[in-house]
């Protein structure tokens, strides 16, 4: 942590805003409950919330240019909170849909710029894999405050007027982090003249191959979540689980996939994170297949454990994987953070509609069996053909862990 003291606020801006932005998920269902507002509708808004925020993603990391990281999380943070108090004043469906997917925007313009300002202020000879440990994490702190202060306030308070005090909650955090990015501008080492007149999707033709690597993990991590986390309750129950024992389960998996991104700095001291990504992998798709293939709370409670831990060092590898890896201009930075980030997206979409034909298909258990096999495989083959750079993931393993001996 020594070497990314400096870091701290961009940290504790960063739990500020996603403890607005969870809290918001949360209590927006509700909301629109009590306007009498349908189920499909309800989740036709969700939907439209990761849609948004999945294709705006890609067009913001590739604008991204250091200069404009504050007004790019100022803005984002600016969209956010004006979705959250127009929210409260409305109870057309339409309207609410079309303002969580301003909400989803903005959210996704603000964090792509807020990873590329994190991984242009790297220290210098610090450990990628310690630093995206800290940053998945306080990400994943204000997450966990937000079931807590979000729920508090809409109990006490009812939903609408909690929404209402959320909104200033992103206008804090973009306060910050813009400040922040501000004063801490480092020295620019510009894009190259041809790089700056290209169309912004063609920023992502250059891309090493470990970023799509990354992407590809990530797209992973929340296939698994939307898949295993959204129907493991209807399975639990089939195999005779009570509804206590499914939710002491998936808060296993929760607490240890948030514990250990904390820890992986410690981790990442012993072995770099490059090593930990085939190993992590292999144990995911073990853990998932256990997940279906036994009925025992103990057992089922080590699976959903090592499930969480696999996702924790998963986000914080591939995440790693990505600062390492993006280059040193602006246009590149931005770029690899919105491709790593719109395999989040992209996973939240796909993961649940995947569960759900497959349920419907060949049952949940066969479901869970195919994707604890799949994913390892189709990984590896990927792997295989990048073979030949290989050798750019074996220097960032090669300066990991120069880096963990001088420290």
């Amino acid at each position: 942590m020594s070497a990314g003291r400096a870091l701290v606020p961009l940290y504790a801006a960063s739990a500020i805003l996603t403890l607005g932005e969870g809290s918001f998920q949360l209590l927006t269902p509700p909301y629109m409950h009590d306007r009498h507002i349908s189920a499909v509708v309800i989740g036709t808004a969700v939907s439209a919330y990761g849609l948004v925020s999945l294709f705006v993603r890609l067009p913001a990391g590739a604008v991204y240019r250091s200069h404009r990281a504050w007004l790019l999380i100022a803005g984002g943070t600016a969209l956010s909170s004006l979705a959250f108090a127009l929210v409260t004043v409305t109870g057309d469906p339409l309207v609410l849909t079309a303002l969580i997917a301003l909400d989803g925007a903005g959210f996704a313009v603000a964090t792509t710029a807020n990873m590329a300002a994190l991984i242009e202020r790297r220290p210098p000879g610090s450990n990628a894999g310690a630093i995206m440990g800290w940053y998945t994490g306080s990400l994943g702190a204000g997450y966990a405050l937000a079931g807590f202060i979000g729920g508090s306030l809409g109990d006490r308070l009812g939903p609408r007027t909690a929404i209402l005090i959320l909104a200033l909650v992103p206008l804090v955090a973009g306060l910050l982090l813009s400040g922040y990015v501000q004063l801490t501008m480092p020295a620019r080492v510009p894009s190259a003249p041809a790089e700056e007149r290209q169309a912004w999707w063609r920023h992502f033709r250059g891309l090493p191959p470990v970023v799509w690597i990354a992407f590809f993990v990530t797209l992973y991590i929340n296939l698994v979540s939307g898949v295993v986390l959204t129907f493991f309750p209807i399975y639990g129950l089939a195999i005779g689980l009570t509804l206590t024992q499914v939710g002491f389960l998936q808060g296993i998996h929760g607490a240890a996939a948030s514990v250990v991104r904390f820890l992986s700095g410690i981790v990442f001291r012993v072995v770099s994170y490059v090593r930990t990504l085939p190993l992590m992998v292999a144990l995911s798709g073990i853990s998932v297949a256990a997940i279906a293939g036994v009925k025992l709370v103990v057992i089922l409670a080590v699976a959903f454990a090592a499930l969480g831990l696999t996702r924790g060092l998963l986000l914080v590898a591939s995440a790693a994987l990505v600062m390492d890896g993006a280059g040193e201009t602006d246009a590149r930075r931005g770029a690899a953070s919105g491709v790593y980030l719109a395999g989040l997206d992209l996973g939240k979409i796909v993961g649940p509609l995947v569960g759900g034909v497959g349920a419907d298909v060949v049952g949940l258990r066969a479901t869970f069996l195919a994707g604890s096999l799949a994913f390892p495989l189709v990984y590896f083959l990927l792997a295989g053909t990048v073979r030949r750079r290989w050798g750019h993931l074996h220097s960032m393993d090669g300066r990991a862990e120069a880096q963990q001996q001088a420290a």
